[in-house]
């Protein structure tokens, strides 16, 4: 996506699974490391990473909203340039 987006991307926000991070709850809660695969690519590519607060849906949920109107607006439009799908986007 990085390569192919024609926008900086500067935040990405996801949930708590392991593809994302390596904080821990139930019994052995930890801070996230930032020592994550995914964690270390971000900071590759400048990205920051937030992660979805544990226990509540309602931001996951909100986000999965967020990602499916825009994937609503890619399948219903044809861009001409970088410029219109950012203008678009934004």
């Amino acid at each position: 996506l990085q390569r192919a987006a024609p926008m900086k991307i500067t935040r990405v926000l996801t949930d708590n699974g392991k593809a994302f991070t390596d904080r821990l709850f139930g019994l052995r809660k930890r801070a996230a490391t930032g020592q994550h695969e995914f964690d270390l690519l971000c900071t590759d590519l400048g990205i920051e990473h937030r992660l979805a607060p544990p226990m509540r849906p309602q931001t996951n949920g909100m986000v999965e909203r967020f990602n499916g109107r825009i994937e609503d607006v890619l399948q219903s439009h044809r861009f001409h340039s970088g410029e219109d799908l950012e203008q678009t986007i934004l």
